[in-house]
C-alpha cells in the first residue's frame, strides 16, 4: 500500500529537473514574481524584520535591509538570466560547470543549506499554530505536535510540483502583504515613527546586518534558475529579481521591525495578538508559510533527484521533510541570525563561478557538453577559496567594502576565472605541435 501510493505522488510530481522546460510551459512574470513575494512575506521573514529591529535598532535596521536588498538584486538579475536562456535547473547548470562528481558536492551543500531553511521555517510554522491554539483552545497539545502536523502538510502539496505551490502563492501574498503594512500602520499608531527611531540595538552592528539579510535570501539568489527556468523574457527576469530579492525583501523586513519594536515582541503572533487580530494573521501566515516552505522542498526535490538518480522525486520530497522536520524539532531557529551570516558567506561563490562561466567563459553557450562529464576541480577550489575570504574577514573584521558577503562573491568568481585561464594555457601548451 505504501509503495503503490509513493507511485501515485511520483507520477503525480510536475517537474523537469533534468530538462530543459518547455516553452509552451512558461508561466506569467506576474505569477513568478506572487511566489517571490510570497518567499518574502513568510513567517522567517518577518522573524528576521524582528530580530534585525531588537538587535541593530528602526534606524540601522533599515540601512542594513536596503543595502542588503541591492546587493541582492545585483546578484539576482544574472542568476535569474542563466534560467530564462538555459530554462535548465539549477542542479543541470552546476552540472555543466562542476562536472557530475563536482555538482553531486555542490547539490549536497544546497540541499543541506535548503534543509536547515526548511527546518527554521517548519518550528517557526508549528510555533505559529501552538500559539494561535493557545489563544483559543482551553487544552492545547504540545508544540512538537504541530510542528509534525504543518510539516506533513507542506509535503503533501510539495509532491505536486511547482504549479500547485504557485497557486497557493498567488492567493496568499496579496493577502499578507496587506496584513503586514496593516499591522505597520496600526504600530506606528501605537508609538511613533520618531519614537522608535530613537530605540538603539543590542550588540550586533551594521555589518552583520547586512551580511544577515543577504543571508536570508541567497539561497533564493542561487536557485533562481530553478524560479526563472519558467519565465519567458531577460526582462521578466529583471522584474522578477527587482520585486523579489530587492523590494519585496526590503519591505518586508521594514514591515516587520516597526511592529516588533512598537510593542517590544519578536513573535508576529504575539503583537498580532495585541491588536486583535490572532485569526486573521493565523489563516495569512499559515498559506504564505505553507508556500515558502513548499518552494524550499521543491527545490530541494529538484537538486536532489538528478543528484540520487535511482530514487524518486516524491520519495526524495518526503525523506527531505521527515529530516527536515526532525531538525526543526531540535530547534534550529534559535539561532536564527547567525545561520543567516553563515549562508551570506559560504552559499555565494556557488553563484560566482556559475555565473562566471556562463557569462565570461562560456559566452552564454552550453551546447558544448564535452566537459560536463568531467569534475571540475577549479571550481570546487574556487567556491571553497570564496567562502573562506568571507569569513576570514567577517571574523576578522577586515571586509574592505564593509559586507564580507560581497568579498566572498567576488573572490570566487575571480578565483575561478583565473584557474580556468590557466588551465585553458596549460592545455594550449600541451597540444601545440611546431610545424616542419
Amino acid at each position: 500500500m505504501w509503495r503503490k501510493a509513493l507511485r501515485r505522488l511520483d507520477a503525480a510530481a510536475d517537474v523537469d529537473s533534468t530538462a530543459p522546460v518547455p516553452l509552451d510551459r512558461s508561466v506569467p512574470a506576474y505569477r513568478v514574481c506572487a511566489v517571490m513575494i510570497g518567499v518574502a512575506f513568510t513567517l522567517t521573514g518577518l522573524y528576521t524584520g524582528s530580530e534585525l529591529a531588537m538587535n541593530l535598532g528602526l534606524a540601522v535596521g533599515i540601512r542594513a535591509a536596503i543595502l542588503g536588498s541591492i546587493v541582492l538584486t545585483v546578484m539576482s538579475v544574472p542568476a535569474a538570466m542563466v534560467g530564462a536562456r538555459t530554462r535548465l535547473s539549477t542542479y543541470m547548470i552546476v552540472a555543466h560547470v562542476f562536472g557530475k562528481g563536482g555538482a553531486k558536492l555542490v547539490n549536497c551543500v544546497l540541499a543541506i543549506v535548503l534543509l536547515g531553511w526548511y527546518a527554521v521555517t517548519a518550528e517557526l510554522f508549528g510555533r505559529t499554530f501552538y500559539l494561535t491554539a493557545a489563544e483559543y483552545l482551553p487544552a492545547n497539545a504540545p508544540e512538537w505536535v504541530y510542528t509534525i502536523a504543518s510539516s506533513a502538510l507542506v509535503v503533501a502539496t510539495t509532491v505536486f510540483g511547482f504549479r500547485a505551490i504557485n497557486r497557493l502563492s498567488l492567493a496568499a501574498a496579496p493577502l499578507l502583504i496587506s496584513l503586514t503594512v496593516y499591522v505597520a500602520y496600526r504600530a506606528l499608531a501605537h508609538r511613533p515613527w520618531s519614537v522608535l527611531l530613537a530605540i538603539q540595538g543590542n550588540h550586533l552592528d551594521s555589518s552583520t546586518g547586512v551580511s544577515a539579510v543577504i543571508g536570508g535570501w541567497i539561497v533564493s539568489v542561487v536557485l533562481m534558475p530553478d524560479i526563472t527556468r519558467y519565465s519567458r523574457s531577460t526582462f521578466e527576469c529583471a522584474v522578477i529579481s527587482l520585486v523579489g530579492n530587492g523590494v519585496g525583501a526590503a519591505g518586508a523586513l521594514i514591515l516587520a521591525m516597526i511592529p516588533a519594536l512598537a510593542f517590544g515582541e519578536i513573535d508576529p503572533v504575539k503583537y498580532m495578538a495585541v491588536l486583535g487580530l490572532v485569526g486573521v494573521a493565523f489563516i495569512t501566515l499559515v498559506a504564505s508559510t505553507w508556500t515558502v516552505n513548499a518552494i524550499n522542498l521543491y527545490s530541494t526535490g529538484l537538486v536532489s533527484s538528478a543528484v540520487v538518480q535511482r530514487v524518486s522525486y516524491g520519495r526524495l520530497v518526503i525523506w527531505a521533510g521527515v529530516i527536515g522536520t526532525a531538525c526543526a524539532l531540535a530547534r534550529v531557529a534559535d539561532r536564527l541570525i547567525d545561520f543567516l551570516v553563515l549562508l551570506g558567506l559560504v552559499v555565494p561563490p556557488i553563484a560566482a563561478v556559475y555565473l562566471t562561466d556562463f557569462f565570461v567563459l562560456r559566452h552564454q553557450n552550453y551546447s558544448d557538453t564535452s566537459e560536463s562529464a568531467k569534475n571540475n576541480v577549479n571550481g570546487i577550489a574556487a567556491c571553497a577559496a570564496g567562502a573562506t575570504v568571507g569569513i576570514t574577514m567577517y571574523y576578522t573584521n577586515t571586509s574592505f567594502t564593509g559586507v564580507p558577503t560581497i568579498e566572498a562573491f567576488l573572490s570566487g568568481g575571480l578565483v575561478y576565472w583565473l584557474a580556468e585561464c590557466v588551465r585553458s594555457a596549460s592545455h594550449r601548451d600541451r597540444t601545440w605541435r611546431p610545424v616542419g
